[in-house]
């Protein structure tokens, strides 16, 4: 290979190397990996890659490529915006009370309490409740997953993937299972229960 090649040759093997991971993103999104913030993020930096990319290949200018690949490492760009749970309020759905606080759940009351007045007159219809998503201030996301006895509550930092959502439900499942002689009693006493959720809540405030 010439040296006047050279160029040519590290542009396209960068190019066919960005379009390899936006396919990659564009999978792992159709798959529930990443949130829709964390999607368009990368999709948005590996896109302005693939341009410089492009450029390179016409102006034949390597300098176009190191451009390119400076900034922070896409690595640190991903888990600066993935989803971490902060904390969890479970609520007894026929009393409307807080059986239990997880990890570091700071939400203005009136936030949760509309949230769940809405659940409460859906259930009263006999309808069913679906899962509620609201993004608060700034980073925070607020995720409501509705139970046939209780209701949990999860406070977010950066969007939830799918796949983090449907594993606050798979909890939630198990949370009922494993309390069901308890949550089926008019009233509970949230320090009989058992919280399938609090090895969740700790795997993302322990890698702070």
């Amino acid at each position: 290979m010439s040296d006047a090649d050279k160029p040519t040759t590290e542009a396209k093997a960068f190019k066919s190397l960005i379009e390899e991971k936006i396919q990659g993103l564009v999978d792992e999104f159709a798959e529930g990996k990443i949130s829709r913030e964390q999607f368009h993020i990368l999709y948005e930096r590996y896109s302005s890659r693939l341009a410089i990319a492009n450029q390179a290949l016409i102006s034949g200018n390597p300098e176009a490529i190191q451009i390119a690949q400076s900034g922070p490492p896409t690595v640190l760009v991903r888990d600066t915006y993935q989803g971490k749970a902060q904390g969890m309020a479970i609520y007894h759905n026929k009393r409307g009370n807080i059986l239990e606080t997880l990890g570091n759940f700071e939400v203005p009351v009136q936030r949760v309490v509309a949230v769940l007045k809405t659940f409460s007159d859906t259930m009263a219809r006999g309808d069913m409740v679906e899962r509620h998503l609201e993004k608060l201030d700034g980073q925070k996301w607020l995720l409501f997953a509705p139970g046939q006895y209780s209701t949990v509550v999860t406070l977010f930092l950066n969007e939830p993937a799918a796949t983090q959502i449907r594993e606050v439900e798979r909890l939630q499942h198990d949370f009922e299972q494993a309390n069901y002689a308890f949550l089926t009693k008019d009233t509970v006493d949230g320090k009989q229960l058992a919280y399938p959720f609090v090895i969740f809540v700790k795997r993302w405030t322990e890698k702070k």
